[in-house]
C-alpha cells in the first residue's frame, strides 16, 4: 500500500502519454490531501462505443453521481481524478462483496469499448501496461496482484467489467496475468532504459571519435565474435544503422552497447517464453 499525495505520479506507460488536460468536475469525487491506496479496481464504461477523451469531457462537463481516475482506450489514455483524491467508482447500493476495497483506498481505470459494448484486445493490452505502472507506484508485485488487482464485480454484484464478469472468467485471468508478467520483467530492460540506451549511442555519433580506435563496418572475422550476433540482432530490428550498408561505423563502446541492449531483450523473452 502507499500514502499518495501527489495526484499525478504517472506521465506515460507503454509510449502513451496520461493527459490531464480534461479533469472531472469537482462534484464528482470527494477531495483529500493524501489518502492510503492498496487496491486498483478495473471497469469498463458500458457504452457501445466511446472513447477515453469523450468520458473525460463528460465527466468534466457536469455533475454525474460517478467517477474514475483514469480512461483508456486504443490510442489514449485520460487522468479525470488525481490520484489522492477518491473517485466515485466502486460504491454502490449493493452489499460489498469484498471486504476491504472501497472508493477511499482505490485507483479505478475504466476500460472504454471499441463497438457492441466490447473492450478492444487493444485497450486491454494497454490497461495492464497502466495497470502495471500504477502497481509498482503502490507497491503491489507480481505475487500480489491476484489480491491487490480487482474487477469492479469483485467489488460488488456489478457486472463490470461485463466480458469478465463471472466467477471463472478466463479474459480476467489473462489480463492479470498479463499485468504479472509485465512486473516481473522489469528486471529486463525497460522502456525508459532502451531510450538511454539509444541517446547514448546518439551521443557517441556526436563526438568526434578516436581515430585509433577500432572501427567495425562490417560484421566479419575483424569484429570480435562475442558481437556477431547481438550485432545482427540490433540491425534486423533497428536498433543501430550504418552510415549505409557496408558501414556500420561501430567502435568498441558501441558494441557492448549492441551486447547489452541483445542480452536484456533475450532475458525478458525468456521470462515470457518468447523465441528472439
Amino acid at each position: 500500500m502507499r500514502t499518495i499525495n501527489d495526484g499525478f505520479p504517472i506521465k506515460q506507460f507503454k509510449g502513451i502519454d496520461i493527459d490531464t488536460s480534461i479533469q472531472s468536475s469537482s462534484a464528482n469525487y470527494y477531495t483529500y490531501s493524501s489518502r492510503v491506496v492498496k487496491f486498483i479496481v478495473i471497469h469498463y464504461t458500458g457504452n457501445a462505443k466511446d472513447t477515453a477523451k469523450a468520458n473525460a469531457t463528460y465527466f468534466h462537463n457536469g455533475s454525474r453521481g460517478a467517477s474514475a481516475h483514469l480512461f483508456t482506450d486504443d490510442d489514449s489514455c485520460y487522468q479525470s481524478v488525481a490520484l489522492n483524491n477518491a473517485a466515485w467508482a466502486v460504491g454502490g447500493t449493493k452489499v460489498y462483496k469484498h471486504a476491504e476495497c472501497r472508493n477511499i483506498n482505490s485507483i479505478s481505470i475504466e476500460m472504454c469499448c471499441s463497438g457492441n459494448s466490447i473492450v478492444s484486445e487493444k485497450t486491454i493490452n494497454n490497461t495492464a501496461y497502466l495497470c502495471a505502472e500504477l502497481c509498482k507506484y503502490i507497491g503491489i508485485t507480481a505475487d500480489t496482484v491476484d489480491i491487490f488487482v480487482l474487477r469492479h464485480y469483485d467489488v460488488w454484484d456489478k457486472q463490470c467489467p461485463a466480458q469478465w464478469a463471472t466467477e471463472n472468467s478466463a479474459g480476467w485471468t489473462t489480463f492479470k496475468e498479463k499485468v504479472k508478467a509485465i512486473l516481473r520483467n522489469e528486471e529486463g530492460l525497460t522502456v525508459s532504459q532502451y531510450e538511454e540506451l539509444i541517446e547514448k549511442i546518439k551521443e557517441l555519433d556526436n563526438k568526434k571519435a578516436d581515430k585509433s580506435e577500432m572501427i567495425y563496418d562490417c560484421i566479419d572475422h575483424n569484429m570480435p565474435e562475442w558481437a556477431h550476433k547481438p550485432v545482427q540482432w540490433c540491425l534486423d530490428n533497428g536498433i543501430v544503422s550504418g552510415t549505409d550498408d557496408a558501414h556500420l561505423d561501430l567502435n568498441n563502446t558501441k558494441l557492448w552497447v549492441c551486447v547489452i541492449v541483445y542480452r536484456a531483450v533475450k532475458f525478458v523473452a525468456g521470462l515470457m517464453k518468447i523465441k528472439i
